[in-house]
């Protein structure tokens, strides 16, 4: 090899380590959506009603995006199904009740479904179960999901009263 091609190989690995040298890897930002809940309960701010079931809720700088447990809404925002009936009713009733309020957070045995999203049932400030809320007020029927059925037997109770009275989704039954 003579002394020009030792020269330009030089000079290419010069040039190659200064380019390695000047890549970083960006890391990606980091989301404020599904960042770990250290506890059961916690307090938060929500910040967005997604619809009647779904909420995010700023903790502790945090924003998680959760999924109410124990209940479902009819669908407004569904990217499968239309918009059932009562849904409207069930995400603005959400939305005048929690947004931009503060609610304390608790979670059951499991912590996320399979959308990454936090499970929990909302209190409120005076201490009414949210989640529960809505079957009294007959916007959701109770969906079970095991393991999370910490307030199963209320909740089931809460929604044959509805459906006994027949207020809101339970309005249309014979």
């Amino acid at each position: 090899m003579n002394k020009n091609n030792i020269s330009i190989l030089f000079l290419a690995f010069i040039l190659v380590l200064n380019l390695l040298s000047g890549c970083t890897v960006k890391e990606k930002p980091q989301s404020n959506i599904n960042t770990p809940v250290s506890s059961n309960k916690t307090d938060g701010v929500v910040t967005n009603v997604v619809d009647g079931d779904t909420i995010d809720v700023n903790m502790d700088g945090h924003v998680e995006r959760i999924r109410l447990i124990l209940v479902d809404t009819p669908e407004t925002v569904h990217p499968t199904k239309d918009e059932q009936p009562y849904g409207k009713e069930a995400s603005t009733f959400t939305k005048k009740t929690l947004l931009k309020k503060e609610v304390n957070v608790e979670l059951d045995k499991q912590k996320r479904d399979k959308y990454d999203r936090l499970l929990a049932y909302i209190f409120l400030d005076d201490g009414t179960n949210y989640n529960k809320l809505l079957l009294e007020k007959g916007l959701a029927k109770v969906a079970v999901f095991p393991p999370n059925v910490k307030y199963i037997d209320e909740f089931k109770s809460a929604e044959a009263t509805a459906k006994r009275d027949k207020i809101g989704i339970w309005s249309d039954l014979q």
